[in-house]
């Protein structure tokens, strides 16, 4: 697999206490395959944050198994690292696209998203040319 720039995003945003912000990660073709956040207080301390992914959709988060048939929004709670792999677990949690992330703690934190995507292979989106 290459890793073209248009494969990944990098993203590093401070929050202060209580504060939220919405993240973009990856464009709408693609398979996610990658997520990895990390989460640090100034001081260089493990810090407690959420993430929901896809924050300014609706209907894309999962139904919940309780048998409530209406999607809530779900919330990852991430204590300085969390790391998702795999296009199927993404997929379970929403196929995010974008991560609304909020600070819980009572002071500024960093937090670093690393969010790959495979993208289809130009073979793959080629027109067949026709024979004659």
């Amino acid at each position: 697999m290459d890793l073209d720039p248009e494969s990944y995003t990098v993203a590093s945003v401070t929050l202060d206490a209580g504060g939220t912000r919405t993240v973009g990660l990856s464009p709408e073709s693609g398979d996610p395959i990658l997520l990895a956040v990390r989460a640090t207080t100034e001081s260089g301390k493990a810090a407690d944050v959420s993430l929901e992914p896809n924050p300014d959709s609706s209907g894309d988060t999962p139904p919940p198994d309780d048998g409530d048939v209406s999607p809530r929004p779900l919330q990852l709670k991430v204590r300085t690292v969390l790391l998702i792999s795999g296009a199927e677990v993404l997929q379970s949690i929403g196929t995010p696209r974008s991560l609304g992330v909020t600070n819980h703690g009572s002071e500024p934190v960093t937090v670093d998203i690393l969010a790959c995507i495979d993208l289809p292979d130009e073979a793959d989106t080629e027109q067949p040319t026709e024979r004659r």
